[in-house]
């Protein structure tokens, strides 16, 4: 079962569902990408992703997220400012 705080939180999960194999189990905001089978690539494709998908821009420049927690927080601050 996998809980999620919002409704942009459960459109992540469907994005990010679509660039894994397999439908990970028991994901949390603590969960690494690494952990959950994403490499470099498909972090960044998934991040593109979620630029189209949400019409927001993450900076090229900075530390890229490290957890599905970074990712939503991030998220969630572009939009607020968009």
């Amino acid at each position: 079962m996998v809980y999620f705080m919002s409704d942009i939180e459960a459109q992540l999960y469907q994005l990010l569902i679509k660039e894994l194999p397999t439908a990970p189990e028991g994901l949390t905001r603590e969960s690494t990408l690494e952990s959950i089978g994403m490499d470099s690539l498909s972090t960044i494709e998934f991040m593109f992703q979620i630029e189209d998908h949400f019409g927001i821009r993450f900076d090229q420049t900075g530390t890229p997220p490290k957890t599905l927690g970074d990712v939503f927080d991030e998220v969630h601050a572009k939009l607020e400012h968009a």
